[in-house]
């Protein structure tokens, strides 16, 4: 045990050394921008559906952004009473947050998640409301500083199944970077 408790305390000492090279987090600060974007969703009807967010730093010295997302989807549906064919109309919008974790050059990778009301018309007079959360595994590759490409991942629970991945791509516009009007 004596020979354990010395290079336990070594390997403790050590963690609290600073050095004096200043950290500045995140080294890519993102900036305010807009993004239009595809998604697929396996369990999904349809399995391809589009949809538009917003990213915004809310402590961008820490690396926090919110998101705000909002999903459209019609789909052919049949009304029960009639049997007539109508387009339903399914949407979500989801507030969320993300912690920027890496940044490599024109690359950043964040972690978080979003939470909001679904909604979705099974008859042609009523909408069914629910709640909607998922955690986000999103990635940026800035193409110019205008324009980046973003591929969030959600993964949403669905109870007595698990776990389902949605695979979302898009571009991202940064609202700073945009030429100014004449």
């Amino acid at each position: 045990m004596k020979h354990f408790i010395v290079p336990a305390l070594f390997a403790a000492t050590a963690f609290g050394q600073t050095t004096n090279t200043p950290v500045n987090f995140p080294a890519v600060p993102l900036p305010v921008a807009v993004s239009a974007f595809g998604d697929f969703n396996q369990l999904g009807s349809p399995r391809f559906t589009m949809g538009i967010s917003a990213i915004y730093p809310v402590v961008g010295s820490a690396g926090v952004y919110g998101t705000t997302t909002a999903d459209i989807l019609p789909r052919l549906a049949v009304d029960p009473i009639t049997g007539k064919k109508f387009y339903a109309i399914s949407s979500s919008l989801r507030q969320g947050f993300h912690k920027d974790i890496l940044d490599t050059g024109r690359a950043s990778f964040l972690l978080g998640g979003d939470v909001g009301p679904s909604f979705s018309q099974s008859q042609t007079s009523a909408f069914n409301i629910s709640f909607s959360s998922s955690f986000v595994a999103t990635g940026i590759y800035q193409i110019t500083p205008v324009f980046s490409f973003i591929v969030p991942v959600r993964m949403l629970y669905i109870a007595g199944i698990g776990w389902n991945p949605i695979a979302e791509a898009g571009v991202l516009i940064n609202l700073k970077n945009l030429p100014r009007a004449k």
